[in-house]
């Protein structure tokens, strides 16, 4: 059907052409046919005859057409290239010309070796150098704004001292063997548990424990670093920020916190931060025969049967016969020491329960009671047995009397030689007698908390001695000799010269000879070491500080000459400290210390009354004990705090003059008094003429329990007090040590000696411009030159001879045990002698073995590293929050929100039983 319509159309269109037009239609159609042909020939035969004439030219360059594709091939050719431009960056040369050259051979090895795998063009790799190094240029600019001593002298220091006082206390809380399964993750559990107390709001579990967590906090911290450094343009890039932002993550922060969170790599580091001579004979047996780790000793004993071997193939005679024989005697004996000590491990033999049968077996010293309570080893053993056996207060009284004799003797010569001069000097005795009676009541009396029993007609005679007028420094000599024949008995001497602590304590002194190798053996051990090297650090002047201090801590002493019926008819005006100064106690003891005057105004009959009374730190600290207790919740600046060393600088107490002014000011609000009943008693006794008798409550009687508890909780450096200014490093240097070796944690009669003689130390050594010291060793240590040699060692390190180093090639498991033997005898030989006599061998060996075990805990040490990192970051940019902002993104531990979910439960059960009780 289709078909046929098709043909019919067109047919019927040509037959009324022809119809309608005729003849001249078919002609009109020949003439149209015969143009269309014509004009068909006249082209071709043109372009014909155009190519046979190209042919036969020159073949003539014709004009390329500009057209929009050509212009964008010529925009993409490779015709871009990195142009010189400023290459400062630090301000100092020194720096930048090292730092050039590590960021030519970043880009070739770390982003030309992928990109010229995408794209040929350059105009990408000189935008990324263009930007790093305004990048490089603003974190210079923030450098040179910043102060960075406080940070190495003091954040530093006391950030890596609060992480040694987390692990003491974390493997303190874990009852469980260092060899038992699970001991690690034990304590990694207490540590973060004691984080979380001691920082409060954040804890840095998951960052070291969670990968994925490590990689957000890291990107999240990324993120705000491109912010501050990076121009804002490229900021707001995204796909440029992203690439750097995981460049930063996967290129530099993950590979170098990985690294140095290594165990091994730790260990080789302090190895190689100790010199060789601190690897000595001595402290590498003393490492092999206390270790606990199996593995170490066969590692050692493995490298010593093949040095054995090699020595063998040597033994042949001749010349060299006798070092053959002494290097093979030698390591004969340390590979016995191995495989005795790892026997001893596998049978699980206790090596404490071996001592008292090692040493009685040698010659050893035997101590008289003397010597034993003037060498401060010595000392503290004994009153660790003395605890033991329950007779500590013989010998707390003994050390009380013998100290209380020390001063007595310079308070009474001293007080003697001012009658001469018609002085007066009742106040001094006075002093004297009020420490007497401390003593007395605190040991002699019926009421006496540590009382020891003495016939109670010396305690009379002794009684009366301290009330008679002319008091002596023999007023307790009838009742010490009678303690010291107790302390010399069969019960507590006797005994103790035959415990394994005092065959302990010879050893540790050096006074047991140790065997000794062959004729000719190249290990030798000092068995020389004297007692007496100790002996000087005695406990009089220590105890006359005490006494001159705290001398009415324990009981009330004779009340106040000025009681409330002093003030009844008096209207009280105002009070201020108005002035400071230094005051001498004695010409001989040379004890000073300040004393704050405070011009306490009153209204007498009408009549303005204004006196000058003079009060000392301890004074208002008292105090401040006594307010807490009785008015926990009373606002206002608190007491500013104790300093850890004495500080007689006219400014420092100049702003300790003002602090103690602001806290007195705040007691003294009107209003303060009349929404706390007594609080105004209590003020009108502190500014009392007289001596401010201290009424110590409980909380301060116990020797600031509270406080001890925070502290113990809290940083090592919260104890200090910051208006301290210049001795701040020292402090917290000191500090330091005493955590490492635990010296809060002794015997506090040990303590006191211990830490003067500290200081002596450091003064003797750097003289008494330490701080100084410490400071100029931090500015040059910070100095451009030492910044471009840490930065050559970087480059030296990743880029040995210009080309890229290989990867670490992972260490067999002997060489790490190796290492660690080889750290811990480095670390243990750098503390110097004077330290080792001073504490002790046994404490010196527990404070490095802490230190090294921590070390050895990669999650912790990760933990380490953070705490470092987020210190440069704080301390870089001041003003931009960063403490909250790791705050918040340490917010996401499961212990912090299992913290709040508690105190949220206890709070709805307080408010529970608060509305139960409302309605009964």
């Amino acid at each position: 059907m289709l078909s046929n319509i098709d043909w019919k159309w067109p047919t019927l269109g040509v037959f009324l052409f022809l119809v309608s037009f005729g003849n001249f239609g078919l002609l009109l159609i020949v003439y149209f046919m015969c143009i269309l042909v014509g004009g068909l020939v006249i082209a071709v035969y043109h372009g014909r005859q155009l190519s046979m004439q190209t042919q036969k030219t020159d073949f003539p360059e014709l004009p390329k057409p500009q057209l929009g594709v050509m212009k964008i091939m010529k925009t993409m050719e490779n015709i871009t290239k990195i142009k010189n431009f400023d290459k400062r960056m630090t301000g100092a040369s020194v720096i930048d010309e090292v730092l050039q050259e590590v960021l030519r051979h970043a880009f070739r090895d770390y982003i030309k070796a992928w990109y010229r795998q995408i794209s040929d063009h350059d105009g990408f790799l000189l935008d990324i150098r263009q930007t790093v190094q305004k990048v490089a240029i603003t974190f210079a600019t923030r450098s040179k704004e910043v102060d960075w001593m406080p940070y190495f002298t003091q954040r530093l220091v006391d950030d890596f001292a609060s992480h040694i006082k987390l692990y003491r206390r974390a493997t303190d809380r874990v009852n469980m063997s260092s060899k038992d399964a699970g001991y690690e993750e034990h304590v990694v559990s207490e540590f973060f548990d004691l984080e979380l107390e001691m920082e409060k709001n954040m804890c840095r579990d998951v960052v070291c424990l969670d990968p994925d967590s490590e990689r957000q906090y890291l990107q999240d911290l990324s993120e705000v670093l491109l912010f501050l450094l990076l121009p804002q343009e490229d900021f707001h890039n995204k796909s440029f920020r992203y690439i750097l932002r995981e460049v930063l993550v996967n290129g530099i922060f993950l590979p170098t916190i990985d690294l140095m969170s290594d165990p091994d790599y730790v260990n080789q580091n302090i190895a190689w931060f100790c010199t060789e001579r601190t690897l000595t004979n001595e402290t590498f047996l003393q490492v092999a025969k206390s270790s606990i780790d199996i593995d170490e000793l066969e590692a050692v004993k493995e490298i010593v049967e093949q040095n054995i071997h090699k020595w063998r193939s040597k033994d042949s005679g001749g010349i060299d016969d006798a070092l053959v024989k002494q290097n093979l005697n030698s390591l004969i004996f340390v590979k016995t020491i191995c495989e005795g000590r790892i026997k001893r491990l596998i049978d699980g033999v206790d090596d404490n329960n071996d001592i008292s049968d090692i040493c009685r077996a040698r010659n050893i010293f035997v101590l008289s009671l003397d010597e034993i309570i003037e060498n401060n080893i010595a000392l503290a053993v004994f009153i660790e047995f003395m605890t033991s056996v329950g007779g500590q207060m013989y010998l707390f009284f003994y050390l009380n009397v013998e100290g209380f004799r020390a001063a007595a003797e310079q308070q009474i010569r001293a007080a003697q030689q001012r009658a001469m001069g018609g002085e007066a000097t009742e106040a001094d005795l006075e002093s004297l007698r009020r420490a007497a009676l401390i003593i007395h009541d605190q040991y002699l009396s019926e009421k006496a908390s540590s009382r020891i029993k003495i016939d109670s007609e010396i305690v009379k005679r002794t009684l009366q001695r301290i009330k008679s007028k002319f008091l002596s420094e023999s007023v307790f000599d009838e009742v010490a000799a009678k303690v010291y024949q107790i302390l010399h008995t069969e019960q507590y001497y006797e005994k103790f010269l035959q415990s394994n602590v005092y065959m302990k304590l010879m050893e540790d002194l050096g006074l047991v000879k140790e065997d000794r190798l062959e004729e000719g053996d190249s290990i030798s051990i000092d068995d020389d070491i004297s007692l007496k090297s100790g002996s000087s650090l005695g406990i009089t002047k220590s105890l006359n500080e005490d006494l001159a201090n705290d001398s009415s801590d324990e009981i009330p002493a004779p009340a106040l000459k000025s009681n409330m019926s002093q003030y009844d008819d008096e209207v009280f005006i105002s009070a201020f400290i108005s002035q400071t100064g230094i005051v001498k106690e004695a010409e001989k003891s040379g004890k000073t210390y300040a004393v704050f005057a405070v011009r306490v105004t009153k209204k007498v009959n009408s009549e303005d009354d204004i006196q000058e009374i003079y009060r000392r730190y301890s004074d208002f600290h008292d105090l401040n004990m006594l307010v807490q207790e009785k008015f926990p919740d009373l606002p206002g600046p608190g007491l500013p705090g104790k300093t850890v060393l004495k500080n007689m600088n006219q400014e420092f107490l100049e702003k300790r003059r003002k602090s103690l002014d602001n806290y007195l000011q705040n007691l003294l609000n009107p209003q303060l008094w009349e929404e706390n009943k007594g609080l105004k008693d209590l003020l009108m006794k502190f500014l009392a003429q007289g001596l401010w008798e201290k009424h110590k409550s409980d909380l301060a009687r116990k020797d600031s329990l509270g406080d001890r508890e925070k502290l113990e909780s809290g940083k090592v450096a919260a104890s200090i007090d910051q208006a301290a200014g210049e001795n701040i490093p020292l402090r917290i240097m000191l500090l330091l040590m005493d955590e490492v070796f635990d010296l809060q944690h002794k015997n506090q009669w040990l303590r006191r000696r211990i830490v003067p003689i500290l200081r002596q130390l450091l003064k003797a050594t750097y003289g008494d411009t330490i701080n100084r010291k410490i400071v100029e060793h931090v500015d040059w240590m910070t100095s451009a030159e030492q910044m471009a040699e840490y930065i050559k060692k970087l480059r030296d390190a990743f880029w040995p001879d210009g080309v890229l180093a290989e990867p670490r090639t992972e260490r067999d498991h002997n060489t790490k045990m190796r290492t660690r033997i080889v750290c811990k005898a480095k670390m243990l030989g750098s503390i110097t002698d004077e330290m080792k006599t001073l504490m002790g061998q046994e404490a010196i060996k527990k404070g490095v073995t802490r230190v090294f075990d921590m070390f050895q805990h990669r999650n912790l040490n990760r933990r380490l590293v953070y705490v470092f990192l987020e210190g440069v970051i704080i301390t870089l940019f001041p003003h931009n929050k960063f403490s909250d902002l790791f705050c918040k993104l340490h917010s996401r531990s499961s212990r912090l929100k299992a913290k709040e979910e508690l105190a949220k439960s206890a709070s709805m059960k307080d408010s529970g039983v608060r509305k139960r009780t409302t309605k009964r």
